[in-house]
């Protein structure tokens, strides 16, 4: 059966803080270089998080699209541990507290998991909302919850993986089941093969 309605999850190319694991929520970091991708998509639209991160990335791999930007896609709000590591963190209790259970224990000065989903999922439903194909440009975290919430098997968000690189794609045979929040019943993954010698402009 043919699917009506068509989603690209893409994670952004990587920043500064990515690379020195850190917590980068709406700290807004260039990505660390432009590259170019062998990718199959050529959408005429891309849709993203109004970070430049985002905007940057849809600019190397798509760089005819239109970049739509929306501040409800951004990265979840990480709050007091906004650009630390593990390693800075790892002896906090409220910290610990949090790693073990995001639902029940915010980030101090963050957002709470509940605030991340409601604003995430109102901005995919503001964008994904008819019969069309649609390629989004993201953070790990909106991939991860998107995945947990659409995706074919049930999982919690903590068993979720966005990886960069990699386009996450979900269908759905009509527009109906998407709206009533039915999961996913087409899913692949796949890479993306950059060019990262270009020449820095």
């Amino acid at each position: 059966m043919a699917h009506d309605i068509t989603v690209h999850l893409i994670r952004h190319e990587k920043t500064k803080a990515n690379t020195e694991r850190k917590y980068i929520g709406w700290t807004d970091e260039p990505i660390l270089k432009k590259v170019e991708a062998k990718i199959d998509l050529q959408p005429g639209i891309v849709y993203g998080s109004d970070l430049r991160r985002c905007r940057e990335t849809s600019q190397c791999y798509f760089p005819n699209a239109e970049f739509i930007a929306s501040r409800n896609l951004r990265e979840l709000h990480f709050g007091d541990f906004e650009m630390c590591t593990y390693e800075q963190l790892q002896h906090n209790g409220i910290y610990r507290a949090w790693i073990d259970d995001p639902i029940n224990h915010p980030i101090p000065n963050g957002e709470t998991f509940f605030q991340f989903k409601q604003r995430v999922l109102k901005g995919f439903r503001e964008i994904v909302n008819e019969k069309k194909e649609y390629t989004l440009i993201v953070h790990g975290g909106v991939i991860r919850l998107l995945l947990a919430v659409y995706g074919v098997k049930a999982k919690f968000f903590q068993q979720t993986v966005a990886n960069h690189r990699t386009i996450y794609t979900l269908g759905w045979n009509t527009i109906e089941e998407l709206i009533g929040g039915a999961r996913c019943t087409l899913y692949s993954e796949a890479h993306i093969t950059v060019n990262e010698n270009m020449q820095k402009k």
